[in-house]
């Protein structure tokens, strides 16, 4: 049910790092709300050790190659932490090898859990945990519910500090995204920033956890339909439509060019120099990620900058970061430092949107 009119802003016709092109081929909303995530991917890891969180009691399951297996993580001695180790396409924890491997609650529901990379990364995550392997690497999925998702989402990206009317308008943005975004078949998003960032859920009674109870089942709609809703970190002064960066919608488009303030009056700038033979391109998305894969995440920040040849390569200067479509993050805390409501953030952001409720 529709809880605001669609409220419209004059624009100008005119990063985490997010594949915006597959957002895109979406028109759906995601009936069942438990999302799958592909977790510690981004470490090619062959090992992982799953440990208890909180005290909480572990059904570790097995399926495949001779039957069942299973293990029970109750804080015992030897029944604290399991290991699994790749081996080919299958893997290989305690008594013998598996195809895939499960962990929940006793009763198969969600539970708190602490996932490590060995050397690299430990996690804490509330969910159900699968793990496969493929050419020797291991393959982590946690599905949690959507709002659970929210919450370890909107902790990724804002810190519990910032004023609670932008950690509102975040936890909506984010909400939307994951409603609207597309189903694959392995796992629905990924962790890293070019897919979906997503941190350990945050403390019950901290702000975040407050800003997500507090717009619980609040989504962005455009047209009737849940926004897929884009965002970055600062937009260098401007947001940009979708063919601004170089997309051409597939269907009906909620993004347009808006004026950020807050960036405008805070300039940011960013240095780099890639080796690249081809002269990286501003506004192209496409061309952003094909570079961030070749020479790391961080090696063009934000889709506006400018390029100057030098030697080998290129000398890049920018003022944003991300790709500048949707909420700007960094706007929308000054504009909620300045008094705006969450409504006002988005309504500026999201034009010609309105919020709906789907619990």
């Amino acid at each position: 049910m529709p809880l605001s009119a669609p409220v419209t802003v004059r624009v100008k016709n005119r990063i985490l790092l997010l594949p915006l092109f597959l957002l895109l081929t979406s028109t759906f909303a995601r009936a069942q709300q438990e999302i799958r995530f592909g977790v510690m991917g981004l470490f090619h890891p062959q090992e992982f050790s799953l440990a208890q969180e909180n005290n909480r009691v572990l059904s570790v399951t097995a399926q495949g190659l001779g039957g069942s297996l299973a293990h029970i993580l109750n804080g015992e001695p030897g029944q604290r932490q399991i290991v699994f180790r790749a081996d080919g396409n299958n893997v290989v924890a305690g008594s013998g090898p598996a195809v895939s491997w499960t962990a929940s609650a006793r009763d198969g529901s969600a539970v708190a859990f602490r996932l490590t990379v060995p050397g690299k990364l430990s996690r804490v995550y509330w969910g159900r945990l699968t793990i496969q392997a493929h050419k020797g690497e291991l393959v982590a999925v946690v599905a949690m519910d959507r709002e659970t998702a929210v919450a370890s989402i909107v902790a990724a990206e804002m810190l519990d500090s910032a004023p609670i009317e932008a950690l509102k308008a975040q936890a909506i943005a984010t909400r939307s995204f994951l409603t609207a975004g597309p189903q694959r078949n392995e796992f629905d998003f990924c962790d890293t920033t070019h897919c979906q960032f997503l941190k350990s859920p945050p403390p019950p009674a901290g702000r975040v956890a407050k800003a997500v109870e507090a717009t619980q089942g609040l989504i962005l709609a455009y047209r009737g339909k849940p926004v897929a809703a884009m965002y970055s970190s600062r937009c260098g002064g401007q947001t940009h439509s979708l063919r601004d960066v170089g997309i051409e919608p597939a269907d009906a488009d909620p993004y347009y060019a808006v004026p950020c303030a807050w960036c405008q009056k805070h300039l940011f700038t960013w240095k780099r120099r890639i080796g690249s033979a081809q002269a990286p391109h501003p506004s192209d998305e496409r061309q952003r990620i094909a570079e961030a894969r070749q020479w790391g995440w961080s090696a063009i920040p934000g889709s506006d900058f400018t390029a100057t040849e030098e030697g080998k390569g290129w000398q890049l200067q920018g003022h944003s970061l991300g790709h500048g479509v949707g909420m700007c993050q960094y706007g929308a805390i000054g504009m909620a430092e300045s008094g705006a409501s969450f409504r006002e953030i988005l309504s500026h952001y999201y034009p010609n949107t309105s919020l709906v409720s789907q619990p």
